[in-house]
């Protein structure tokens, strides 16, 4: 049967949908190949239990413990991205232990784009965080984090065939900026740069 012009417009438009939709999720993901980790060290989480991250409380000006409480709710963040992906349902609540604003609605966004399109990911994310400033005065901290989406794929929820998409870098920096509220940590915002590697 020959394609219509619309099926294919709609078509075109779909595979763009997926791919930013992918580019957004990625944007806000999470890794572990940079400095050769491994993967429970680099998540600060027992493999087997992926989500038993605490909430970031840390309000102190003890760095140690404001660098703690950050990388907690990184970790905590990608966490639930992961789990979004992989059923998708969007997990407000827990999400909102360690996200708000523009990361927490750019995660959520992707996660329902997927879920009409009916796309998952299966595998994992890897990462490799770090609190590069924290400044518990102005309330605000930096994490870059060298994302790595090699294993972590989109499929077809109903035949669980990988989705075509534009080739694109896989590995790339990110950094995200997380904002101090009470004694707690939020990650606020998270830019990645797909023009390097790292």
């Amino acid at each position: 049967m020959a394609i219509s012009t619309a099926d294919r417009g709609q078509n075109r438009r779909g595979l763009r949908a997926v791919s930013w939709g992918i580019a957004a999720l990625t944007c806000v993901s999470l890794l572990t190949g940079c400095s050769g980790q491994k993967h429970d060290e680099s998540l600060g989480t027992d493999p087997a239990s992926p989500t038993a991250v605490t909430p970031s409380a840390g309000g102190s000006a003890d760095p140690k413990s404001a660098t703690s409480a950050v990388l907690s709710a990184y970790n905590g963040m990608r966490e639930i991205q992961i789990r979004m992906n992989e059923d998708g349902q969007l997990h407000t609540l827990d999400l909102a232990k360690y996200t708000k604003d523009q990361a927490a609605t750019d995660l959520k966004k992707a996660v329902l784009r997927n879920e009409q399109l009916g796309i998952k990911f299966s595998g994992r994310p890897t990462m490799n965080p770090k609190v590069t400033a924290a400044d518990t005065a102005k309330k605000t901290a930096t994490v870059t984090d060298c994302f790595d989406a090699t294993n972590w794929k989109p499929v077809y929820k109903d035949s669980g065939k990988p989705v075509q998409v534009p080739e694109q870098r896989l590995r790339y920096p990110v950094t995200s900026q997380a904002t101090l509220e009470g004694a707690t940590w939020f990650i606020t915002k998270v830019s990645a740069n797909r023009d390097h590697g790292c």
